[in-house]
């Protein structure tokens, strides 16, 4: 395709994969182009035969002399080589414009990142796996999670406002509706709801990403094209690409009425946290790790047996359950990323509302720690 359209290469004669500088060229003389033709008064080109060398598509490297003569030869022009931060700011106008236009290319998962396969219930390994106290547990969470969230996706208020006039503050205010939703489903669960209001209040803060970023997954299947362009006026392109992975991994499991609710119970009862790694602030220890460590095992377990559930066989469960441990890491890993970003924007913290405010440390007042009283905006 790229022959009849663009023709040959006009300095070695291959194939031109398109319009380069100028001219139809391929894309090995296209960089060297652009790696040589700054160079020109910097480094020496020496023609070691007479100054004019065959060039084709076969001899193109014999002699960098001769060829960057050509180059200039064919019409390529070196005004058009872009600096590194032009180049940035170009594909960033790109990635912009392709957002706005709802033409964003599917991403593709790693492979060794996606699920070998959907989950199946059957009847009789359901029986098998899963007491009937299991099912109970289950049948439980999902309610709970659907009493709460069912208002959520009902309400049209909390749609996010045009991209292009929104803040990372607006933002966040907006992601607050559906945090609060989490703690009041967080709330229903038993084995949390035992645990000391202040280790509750920590746990909270300590997860507060990676419950935020699989909240919209959950309840909205696909990202709207305007969320997508909010994310990349706020954090740029690299987050933004990490942000549509996270989701596109969350759509492998999205669709199984429990799995994910799950997880995210496991994750908010782990007593230790990333987030803490950098900071002295004792008061981010959990007073009863114990406790919060026994009530995380109940659900690990129950996810365990509920994956062998329905898993053809235990080598598939133990498949499954590998790359979805993957995946968490990936999660935890963009919420790390989006926590450092936003750690330098004191400014934009400051007009979030309490509860947003409060899932990060005040760093002023780390170092003068004069108590171990957890803040109380928080309500749990």
């Amino acid at each position: 395709m790229a022959d009849k359209i663009h023709g040959h290469c006009l300095v070695c004669d291959g194939v031109a994969i398109g319009i380069n500088f100028g001219v139809p060229t391929c894309m090995p003389c296209k960089a060297f182009f652009r790696r040589n033709a700054t160079r020109l008064g910097i480094q020496q080109f020496i023609c070691k035969r007479d100054g004019d060398c065959l060039i084709t598509y076969k001899r193109r490297r014999s002699c960098n002399c001769c060829r960057l003569a050509k180059c200039f030869r064919v019409g390529m022009d070196k005004s058009l080589i872009l600096s590194d931060e032009e180049r940035e700011a170009r594909n960033k106008l790109v990635e912009m414009n392709r957002l706005k236009r709802g033409k964003i290319p599917k991403l593709q998962c790693i492979k060794w990142m996606q699920p070998p396969y959907v989950l199946r219930m059957t009847i009789s390994k359901s029986s098998q796996y899963l007491s009937s106290s299991d099912q109970t547990l289950l049948s439980n969470i999902f309610h709970a999670h659907e009493t709460i969230f069912s208002i959520k996706r009902n309400d049209s208020s909390i749609c996010i406002s045009t991209p292009e006039h929104i803040s990372l503050h607006d933002y966040a205010n907006q992601i607050s509706h559906g945090f609060q939703n989490s703690i009041e489903y967080l709330k229903c669960i038993p084995e949390f709801a035992r645990i000391n209001t202040d280790d509750k209040i920590r746990l909270v803060k300590n997860h507060f990403g990676i419950v935020a970023n699989m909240n919209g997954p959950i309840m909205q299947s696909t990202v709207p094209n305007n969320v997508m362009t909010t994310w990349m006026t706020i954090f740029g392109a690299e987050i933004t690409h990490a942000h549509l992975k996270s989701n596109q991994l969350l759509q492998a499991y999205i669709f199984d009425p429990v799995l994910l609710k799950i997880i995210v119970i496991i994750l908010v009862l782990s007593s230790g946290s990333p987030r803490n790694l950098g900071t002295t602030d004792i008061d981010q220890i959990c007073d009863e790790p114990l406790t919060i460590f026994a009530a995380q095992n109940v659900y690990v377990e129950l996810l365990w047996r509920y994956i062998l559930s329905r898993s053809a066989s235990e080598q598939n469960a133990v498949k499954f359950y590998s790359r979805l441990i993957t995946c968490i890491l990936y999660w935890k890993k963009l919420s790390a990323c989006v926590d450092e970003y936003v750690d330098n924007l004191a400014s934009e913290l400051k007009q979030m509302n309490p509860l947003i405010q409060d899932m990060w440390p005040k760093q002023a007042e780390v170092e003068h720690i004069t108590d171990m009283n957890v803040p109380k905006k928080i309500i749990i």
